[in-house]
């Protein structure tokens, strides 16, 4: 299972329920194979136009509806960013924009349809809620709080398709702006803080395993969301962590790491920290894990880069 399954499972769990969703597609129907299948009269297709999907989604969030729209991240943030911004962000209506194919998991279908901005395009505006889940369970849990109990605009990034890491563990449920903590003690305080988002997870325990084999003490989050980000969280981490690292498979502009330097900024505590992330927003095609060796978001590179700093 993977993390686009998800999302189609936990709306047809809340369509059972009464829930009044939605999906809108824009040539994106095998997102919403099953709920189409199911409920026909709940799924309207908009064709290759990302911007008249969006407004049609403020549309039937206006009318009380909960609407989903699915697509390519490039296309449904870049495109549709002024209906984004105007139709929905403005007016904090419920709509929940799931990006797909995020970072370099389109891999040879080069930059063009590599987003490795969309989080920076969003996460500029008011009253949106941007967030990425780590695995299918993740997902699950993620889409569940997200399409059901969040008012208002929603980005949920979905990335690497096909075979995908697993956690192997329970999850922790979600809580609105916290990081998922992953290591089996309590946080407080630590000499490396890893905060790594969606698939990249896995790489960020990689990456802790090799440093407590050094005698660094490590600590791991699940970053979840990227906005909002928890005041009394971003405290904790900020006074207990001699140094933060990031790792996102997103430029290094506008993603994760510079939302939580902002953070940082904003609760008068600034860590020093280390962002892993793209270097350039122009990717180019290629496997993806060959990308992302390339751009040094392998564990070695990381580790190494986290030692020479001790």
């Amino acid at each position: 299972m993977n993390r686009r399954d998800a999302f189609q499972e936990v709306m047809l769990e809340l369509m059972a329920a009464g829930k009044k969703m939605v999906c809108v597609s824009v040539d994106s129907a095998s997102r919403f194979k099953e709920v189409k299948a199911r409920y026909p009269e709940r799924f309207v297709e908009c064709g290759i136009c990302e911007q008249v999907g969006m407004s049609v989604c403020a549309g039937f969030a206006l009318q009380g509806m909960i609407p989903v729209i699915s697509g390519y991240a490039t296309f449904l943030t870049m495109r549709a960013f002024e209906q984004i911004r105007t139709d929905i962000c403005k007016w904090s209506l419920n709509v929940n924009i799931c990006g797909t194919d995020t970072g370099f998991s389109p891999q040879y279908s080069g930059f063009t349809h590599q987003a490795l901005e969309d989080i920076a395009l969003l996460s500029s505006l008011d009253n949106i809620t941007v967030a990425e889940a780590c695995d299918y369970q993740d997902a699950l849990l993620m889409s569940k709080y997200l399409f059901g109990e969040v008012e208002g605009p929603v980005y949920l990034r979905f990335g690497a398709r096909g075979k995908e890491w697993v956690f192997g563990e329970c999850h922790q449920p979600v809580r609105a702006g916290y990081f998922e903590p992953l290591s089996k003690e309590n946080f407080d305080g630590a000499d490396v803080t890893i905060i790594a988002l969606g698939q990249l997870v896995e790489v960020g325990l990689e990456v802790a395993e090799v440093l407590g084999g050094k005698g660094i003490k490590t600590f791991v989050f699940n970053a979840r969301f990227v906005k909002p980000l928890a005041q009394k969280m971003i405290e904790e981490i900020a006074s207990g962590s001699k140094l933060v690292v990031s790792i996102e498979e997103h430029s290094v502009t506008g993603g994760l790491g510079d939302n939580l330097l902002r953070a940082f900024h904003e609760v008068g505590r600034v860590p020093r920290l280390l962002k892993f992330g793209v270097p350039s927003n122009f990717g180019i095609s290629g496997k993806r894990d060959y990308l992302l060796r390339k751009c040094g978001l392998s564990v070695d590179s990381i580790a190494n880069r986290v030692l020479s700093v001790f």
